[in-house]
Formats: structure tokens, C-alpha cells, sequence
């Protein structure tokens, strides 16, 4: 809610702070920016005040107003600015007051733009731009080891809560937050989209999820997930031979369906800022998107350019908003090493290292015998900032695109991390309904 102070009186306040006490200009310059200052004198003042900031120069009426040039006569203004303010103890909750105004004249500067658009990109753009003003400016966030060590103390106090994907051994070793941004990579036919639906329906039991698919529409995303959800044979909701099983089990399914916080969007042609301004409508916690190197982008010079920009502005995304974001990627192409193929690494992650660098989580999907498509599938744990790296093996039935846990043990790789080297088991939380990770394989 909008304060009833002046916003005029808002931002004399902010700046009579500053002149009353000069130390704490550094930390109001970096919680504040020009635009916070709608009117054209305030924000001169306050660019006289962050030059001679920088230049280390003392911040006072005098040395301000010698700063603002001899053009204009500034003392009356400047007196009226310090008479405002008797203390500077309130500085904050005047820099809040003045900032909430700002966003709101900003917004209420781009309806009046909205309502003069020519055109639908025009308009489009003004909306990116009123969802921008809803993110606060990010400021440096700043602990001293006294407020760090309380802050722990109080950390431990709350039970934390992390991204759960309906499998026992991701949930024990990624600790993703909101916030924080996953890739999810494999090769064309490895099961990445289904797994991924798999992973989104599973999210949706506690978060507003939504699926951004820049490549398949969402009558085929809905069939991949209904198959999974009522184990019915894609081939028979292709062909509309569903029997009368198949509709009972559908049936049984609807309400548990109809109750998720799942929506499926087709995306294609939509650029970061796009997904960003969609998210923020309509208050997303987790985002997914497939896939990453088909999101719209600016030309650049290059390919690699173009990729390491869309993995930039989804990491924003993630951090500035709260979101957490998860990004499907292609991979390179397997290499060959005589007769065998190489199992892929995170330098396979097709066209962009930026993609490894900005990843919190990095999983690779493949097949453990290329030549054999009904092989089983490989879920690499390569990257993991806040756990254990390692490997989980999967069937996958690709008839009712459901993964299932392998019943043979497999040694783990020597390179894998986790402590365990048996077979991996993927199990419902307690109490939790099942989910398309079904826990009776084959294998």
C-alpha cells in the first residue's frame, strides 16, 4: 500500500538524510537508483550527491550545491530539503516510501503509454515493463559475522524446504530452492520431455507450476501425462481405442488430475522476457522450460552468444524472482571412442558454457546402450552445488511414458560420488500419492 506522505516530501526526506548524515551515502546510493527520484530537480541533487560520492569528496549543502553548477540558484530548495528532515533515523522507511511511489508512477506513466499503443508488440512491451516494476531493485545483501552466526542460529530453528521430484535419491541429494535454476539435458529420444512432465506433475502437489514447451503443443504434452497418470498406451489415445478399463482408470484419476496447480503452456517464439512476464502474471513458483536452446533471443554474433544469453536471463529470472526454474537443454552429439560411445559430461551441453556456469543443478539423460533403444536410461547427477553428484538408473516404458526403477543392481561408476553402490530406489514420499515414477519395473 501506497503511503499518504507527499511523494515530493518522500524524496526530500531521502536526501535530507543524506546531507544530515553523510555516512550513510554509500549504503542509500546502493539501495537506490535514479529512477527512484521522479522529480527532475531531487534526482539532480541525487547525482550531484553520488558524484561526489565516488570522488570521495565531502557530501554537504555547499559542496552540492557547487556541484549542481552556478545555472541555478539551489539554496532555497536545499534548505527546504534539510527544514524536512530533523534526523536521518528514519532513512529506510523514507527510501521504502519513496521507492513504492516511484514504481507506481512508473506504472501509471506506462498505462497511459498502453492506452496510446498502435500496435499489439507495442503494447506487449509495455506490459514486460509493468511486470518489471513489481521486482524490486536488487540490492547488496550484507552480513557481518555477528549478523551471519545469528542468522544461522535462527536458519536451524525452520524446518528448510526443497523441491521434492518424486524420486527417494534426488530428494535426498538436491537441495534446490526456489530460486535456484536446474538443467535437465539429453539426447533426442532419451525420455528428457517426459521425465521433465514427470518432475512438473510431481512439483504441482506444492507449487504453482508452469510448463513452458517451446517445441511440442499441449494436446501432446496432455496425452504424454494422462498416459502416465491412468497407464494407458499412448497408442490408444493416438488411435481413440481407449477401452472401458482404460476410461474407468482415467476416471479414478480425474479429481487428483483437476486438483494439481499444473498448467501447460505453448511457448514456442517466446523470448526470456516473454516467460519472465507470464511467470510474474501468473505467480509461478516453479518454472520449466523445454527446450533452452530453442527460447527466442536477440541475434548475436554468433550461436554460443545467443545460447549463453538465454541461460543468463533464465538465471536472473530465478534469482531476482524467487522461482525456481528449470531448463531443458539438448546435448552434443554422443563422440566416439573406438566401438563404444562416450557417456556425455556437462561439456556436452549443446552450443554454451554459460549453461554450466549458471546452473545450481545439472542432470544428464541417456541411454546406458546407445544401440539399444529399450536400454535403460542413465540419470547423470553432474553438477550439484548444494549435494552429492552420482548416477540413477531408470527404465523407462515408453508405451505409457512411465519411468520405473531398474530391479538389477548395478555397481556404481567408479566417478560416481554417492555413498551407496547399490541399485538405486525411487519410492513416493510418505503419504503422497503415486506419481508417474511407478515403483514396479522391470529390468
Amino acid at each position: 500500500m501506497v503511503s499518504k506522505m507527499d511523494p515530493l516530501e518522500a524524496q526530500w526526506s531521502v536526501l535530507g538524510c543524506v546531507i544530515l548524515e553523510p555516512k550513510i551515502a554509500g549504503e542509500v546510493i546502493a539501495r537506490t537508483s535514479d529512477r527512484d527520484f521522479l522529480d527532475k530537480r531531487c534526482r539532480m541533487i541525487y547525482q550531484a550527491v553520488k558524484r561526489l560520492f565516488a570522488a570521495g569528496e565531502a557530501i554537504d549543502s555547499v559542496s552540492i550545491r557547487a556541484a549542481l553548477g552556478g545555472q541555478e540558484d539551489w539554496t532555497s530548495l536545499l534548505m527546504q530539503i534539510m527544514n524536512v528532515t530533523p534526523t536521518a533515523t528514519s532513512v529506510w522507511q523514507y527510501v521504502e516510501i519513496m521507492q513504492e511511489q516511484a514504481r507506481l508512477g512508473h506504472l501509471q506513466a506506462i498505462g497511459s503509454n498502453l492506452l496510446a499503443a498502435q500496435s499489439l508488440d507495442r503494447a506487449q512491451k509495455l506490459v514486460e515493463q509493468a511486470q518489471g516494476e513489481f521486482s524490486s531493485r536488487p540490492g547488496a545483501a550484507r552480513l557481518n559475522m555477528e549478523e551471519m552466526l545469528s542468522d544461522f542460529y535462527q536458519r536451524l530453528e525452520k524446518k528448510p524446504e526443497y523441491l521434492t521430484w518424486g524420486l527417494s535419491k534426488l530428494n535426498e541429494n538436491l537441495y534446490v530452492e526456489l530460486g535456484d535454476m536446474v538443467v535437465l539435458g539429453g539426447y533426442a529420444s532419451a525420455g528428457k520431455t517426459a521425465l521433465a512432465v514427470a518432475f512438473a506433475w510431481e512439483l504441482s502437489k506444492k507449487y504453482r507450476v508452469g510448463f513452458y514447451s517451446m517445441e511440442t503443443n499441449n494436446q501432446k504434452l496432455a496425452d504424454r501425462l494422462i498416459a502416465a497418470r491412468g497407464q494407458i498406451t499412448l497408442a490408444a489415445i493416438k488411435q481413440r481405442t481407449l477401452t472401458k478399463e482404460n476410461y474407468d482408470a482415467l476416471a479414478g484419476s480425474a479429481k487428483e488430475i483437476i486438483g494439481r496447480r499444473l498448467e501447460l503452456i505453448q511457448a514456442a517464439g517466446m523470448s526470456v522476457d516473454d516467460i519472465r512476464a507470464d511467470a510474474l502474471a501468473h505467480r509461478y513458483q516453479v518454472i520449466l522450460g523445454d527446450y533452452l536452446q530453442i527460447v527466442r533471443v536477440e541475434k548475436r554474433k554468433n550461436r554460443t552468444e545467443e545460447v549463453a544469453d538465454i541461460s543468463m536471463g533464465l538465471h536472473q529470472l530465478a534469482q531476482s524472482n524467487s522461482i525456481a526454474v528449470i531448463a531443458l537443454s539438448q546435448l552434443s552429439r554422443a563422440e566416439k571412442s573406438g566401438k563404444d560411445n562416450v557417456a556425455p559430461t556437462m561439456a556436452s551441453l549443446r552450443e554454451s558454457g554459460q549453461i554450466e556456469q549458471d546452473a545450481d543443478a545439472i542432470m544428464l539423460l541417456y541411454l546406458e546402450k546407445p544401440e539399444d533403444p529399450g536400454s535403460r536410461r542413465v540419470l547423470h547427477i553432474a553438477k550439484n552445488k548444494e549435494g552429492t553428484r552420482g548416477y540413477v538408473y531408470l527404465t523407462f516404458d515408453g508405451a505409457v511414458q512411465t519411468f520405473r526403477q531398474s530391479d538389477l543392481e548395478v555397481s556404481a561408476p567408479k566417478r560416481a560420488a554417492w555413498s551407496t553402490r547399490t541399485q538405486v530406489h525411487f519410492e513416493d514420499l510418505p503419504q503422497s500419492t503415486p506419481t508417474p515414477f511407478d515403483r514396479e519395473g522391470t529390468g
